[in-house]
């Protein structure tokens, strides 16, 4: 990742908790809690590829519809390559509708994560990152391209803010 990550620790508090959750037959209550506050852990510190440990990828890659992608380095390179994938990913996990029971699958703790994200506002923090991350690869790209082809440079022009015009 070129830019710094993006932080929220607000999205891991208050932690989660097993009275949150309903356990299932493999996973009780309380393991749900622990596992998804690491999940929120990892969240919170910008979802950096090298902490995505093979522990989590076996727990995430089961949630939000996600597939295993091969292996955890796959699965990395899917999700945590830049601005624009864990955009993506965080996207997904908010959008996603955690079909199931509780008592059967990790509907309950991906709701919950999914809820905290969408209120940190960390879809649009990672959307204008990944946007701003796109438009200077494009200005490096364009730069170059003028300069194998002998094109002088000219000035980029600056956005700037719309005015509404009256209703009348």
């Amino acid at each position: 990742m070129s830019a710094a990550p993006i932080l929220c620790e607000r999205v891991r508090s208050p932690p989660l908790v097993a009275d949150q959750f309903t356990p299932t037959q493999w996973s009780s209550a309380a393991d749900k809690a622990r596992i998804g506050n690491v999940i929120l852990r990892f969240i919170a510190q910008g979802m950096p590829a090298e902490k995505f440990t093979k522990a989590l990828y076996e727990r995430v890659s089961l949630m939000w519809g996600n597939i295993a992608h091969y292996n955890v380095s796959g699965f990395r390179s899917v999700w945590f390559e830049d601005a624009d994938t864990r955009h993506r990913f965080l996207k997904n996990i908010v959008e996603y509708p955690c079909w199931g029971d509780p008592a059967f699958t990790w509907s309950d703790v991906e709701r919950e994560i999914g809820l905290r994200v969408r209120d940190s506002l960390l879809v649009r923090a990672w959307e204008s990152r990944a946007i701003a991350a796109k438009e200077t690869a494009e200005r490096t790209l364009l730069a170059t391209l003028m300069k194998k082809h002998g094109i002088a440079s000219v000035e980029m022009p600056v956005a700037r803010p719309g005015t509404q015009l009256g209703l009348f």
